[in-house]
């Protein structure tokens, strides 16, 4: 056991599989992954408005850590880096709010650009969702995108996402029109056999649901 994994027990949650003929794994990233997470990180990447710094190298860091700061069962995040046949790809995020009530999870996630169009994005979410239904007992997952994010909503509607409503939100300089679906257990446990992804193993999940289950 590293030292990094001996303060924090996320270090050891890791999702693995394959897709799209490559080895992926899902791991929560140390502050050592930080340089190499940022030098891949795309510059249109939608930061959080919430979060000080205007720069990607400001953003990137203090994502992970407010996502370490803030677990715990009344709200959480957690962020995977994405590693495809041994490189990192890109993130994974998957957050919840009042969790052990609700039981309603979240994600997000980003690509590098070397990244794209080989079909991780699809696989990477599906990693995640295997993750909260089988170990986290989630009821439901749900996904926010952006109306002319065709790439994001693409893979909400091929893993079997329904539509739940549309919200409007304010930022900076404009104002975007957010479509929002929806995923239940029942249906997810209908369609995942059609996810293209094999060999889902997970470990570290007992340590994971201490900490944001309660």
């Amino acid at each position: 056991m590293t030292a990094d994994r001996s303060w924090w027990p996320l270090f050891d949650l890791r999702v693995s599989a394959t897709a799209a003929g490559h080895d992926l794994l899902l791991r929560t990233p140390t502050d050592a992954d930080l340089p190499a997470l940022l030098a891949i990180a795309p510059a249109e990447l939608e930061m959080d408005p919430t979060l000080p710094g205007g720069s990607l190298a400001e953003w990137v860091p203090r994502h992970v850590w407010r996502a370490r700061a803030e677990s715990g069962p009344d709200r959480w995040r957690l962020v995977f880096l994405l590693e495809c046949d041994g490189e990192l790809a890109g993130t994974q995020d998957l957050k919840a709010v009042d969790f052990p009530r609700l039981r309603i999870v979240e994600t997000s996630s980003w690509l590098g650009l070397a990244y794209r169009g080989r079909g991780l994005a699809k696989a990477m979410r599906a990693m995640v969702l295997h993750l909260a239904f089988t170990q986290l007992d989630a009821v439901a997952a749900e996904s926010e995108s952006e109306e002319h994010n065709d790439a994001a909503l693409g893979v909400t509607r091929s893993l079997g996402y329904q539509p739940c409503g549309d919200t409007y939100a304010a930022r900076t300089d404009r104002v975007d029109h957010m479509l929002h679906a929806r995923l239940t257990r029942q249906r997810w446990a209908l369609l995942r056999g059609g996810y293209g992804v094999d060999d889902l193993r997970i470990s570290g999940a007992e340590q994971a649901l201490a900490l944001l289950v309660g």
